[in-house]
């Protein structure tokens, strides 16, 4: 690294020096304009961010209606199984009956032969 030459340096530039308050104006007024900016821009080319909008709505719409059709098809087959076990219950009620008279009659003969 060589020496710094006064002589190549060139002058510092002048700035101006502003009070806080003003200072943090002009900051606040640059943004505020840079935002207006961006504003007017969406506002003239909708285009894209409505697409992307539409995208998002869609991808959601139709992670939902695969979901549905999985709860339907799972409701389906639930269903069928409702239907199944309500047909073995009926059946095994049906058994018990049968069990029951034959228990009782058995019983009522045994009452009439030790008679």
């Amino acid at each position: 690294m060589r020496p710094l030459n006064i002589d190549e340096v060139e002058a510092p530039e002048e700035v101006q020096v502003l009070e806080p308050e003003e200072d943090f104006e002009r900051f606040l007024l640059q943004v505020i304009n840079e935002m207006r900016e961006d504003i007017a821009s969406l506002i003239r080319e909708p285009g894209p961010i409505k697409t992307q909008v539409e995208a998002s709505e869609e991808s959601a719409l139709n992670h939902v209606q695969h979901l549905s059709g999985e709860a339907d098809e799972r409701v389906s087959e639930l269903r069928e199984k409702a239907k199944e076990k309500a047909k073995e219950i009926a059946k095994m009620a049906e058994m018990l009956v049968e069990l029951i008279w034959r228990i009782e009659r058995s019983s009522q003969l045994r009452t009439i032969v030790n008679w």
